[in-house]
């Protein structure tokens, strides 16, 4: 997390002609953004910062089997030197390269950084330095695509009687069971529910987008930021206007710095919750509106079960997210993180999904403009 500076209005950045925003939490220099944190003159923090970031994530112990992948590319390219900051597009490894890295690194456990380290040859680990004070290592690690963003055909044939899964269902986040919401309650479903699914997917949306599709695996840190964006689940707030339900995380992002982001990139949250109102197909359009809340439902019960343990996992914050996308190596403060608040978000996201599954047309009536 970028560490603000209390009078950015009246401090120089360091490094160009812009205010500063922020400062160094190691040396207390003034920068304005993450091109200008990774300035050559300040090499000496963010050089350190960013090889201490590869260092704890294998660390972590949590690595999942796509992040294994990601860190042998990242490992792969280094091997490969200059070529991996050049403009040309990636060419292969020269496979007697690529045969020696493997056969380094086959008996390596991938959680195992210092094993990892030792296991380079001091000439790849110069190689690594210079990659990262040239600010590259984010070009290491592949933009995250949406799952609601796949091209599949509109008209998709589902033969009677069939139990396999429809072709866009691959690659989706598991749809959760739950009763239909008449099972659950007698109460005429509120006018405003459909208003606050809006609101809670477009946290979903920005979360994921901010992460670069890493939550899953920083799930304290991205519960905090859907807690942190989605008034419906973190206050009960309710919301009568769909505009209004989908500008409220944007504006709650205002208040946490870590959270803002550009106007650009609150379009596209909002150009992504209008794909995922549409659905995938006609005769299945809320697959994606249940798909994005069943994924949040995962995603607090995991912080539900660290939250339990009451203190955070061994290592700290974890995820490529954590360490590539975020500004400085302090934690996220988690304020509203808390078992209770995580309970009764996942009770909210439950109802949710009891309410898209039997009222479906509701949802469907809105008009996001």
């Amino acid at each position: 997390m970028m560490a603000a500076s209390s009078n950015s209005g009246c401090r120089k950045c360091a490094f160009c002609p812009n205010n500063s925003q922020y400062s160094c939490p190691r040396c207390n220099v003034q920068y304005c953004s993450s091109k200008c944190y990774k300035h050559q003159n300040h090499a000496q923090c963010s050089e350190s910062f960013y090889e201490d970031m590869i260092k704890e994530e294998l660390r972590s112990g949590t690595l999942s089997e796509e992040s294994r992948k990601k860190m042998m590319r990242i490992l792969h390219r280094i091997k490969a030197g200059d070529s991996v900051m050049g403009d040309e597009e990636d060419e292969p490894l020269d496979s007697d390269d690529d045969e020696d890295l493997a056969a380094r690194m086959a008996d390596v456990d991938l959680n195992d950084s210092d094993a990892i380290w030792k296991k380079l040859t001091e000439e790849e680990r110069q190689e690594f330095r210079a990659l990262i004070d040239k600010g590259g290592f984010e070009d290491l690690i592949p933009p995250w695509i949406p799952w609601w963003d796949q091209q599949i055909p509109k008209v998709q044939e589902i033969r009677p009687g069939s139990q396999s899964s429809p072709e866009y269902a691959v690659g989706c986040p598991e749809i959760i069971e739950v009763p239909l919401l008449s099972e659950l309650t007698k109460v005429t479903p509120s006018p405003c529910i459909p208003y606050n699914i809006l609101n809670v997917l477009t946290a979903y949306a920005w979360t994921v987008r901010l992460f670069n599709g890493d939550h899953q695996e920083s799930s304290l840190d991205a519960t905090e930021a859907v807690l942190s964006l989605s008034a419906v689940l973190a206050a009960n707030a309710n919301f009568q206007e769909a505009a209004i339900a989908v500008e409220s995380p944007k504006m709650e992002a205002q208040n946490h710095p870590w959270l803002m982001e550009s106007e650009e990139f609150a379009c596209t949250v909002r150009n992504d919750v209008l794909k995922i109102l549409q659905g995938p197909v006609a005769n299945d359009q809320t697959f994606y509106v249940r798909a994005a809340l069943s994924e949040i439902h995962v995603l607090l019960h995991t912080s539900k079960a660290n939250l339990s343990k009451k203190k955070k996992p061994a290592g700290g914050r974890k995820g490529l997210f954590t360490y590539t996308f975020m500004d400085s190596s302090n934690d996220i403060e988690l304020k509203i993180t808390t078992l209770p608040n995580v309970k009764s978000a996942i009770k909210k996201v439950e109802f949710l999904l009891s309410f898209v599954k039997e009222y479906s047309e509701a949802l469907l009536s809105i008009t996001l403009l």
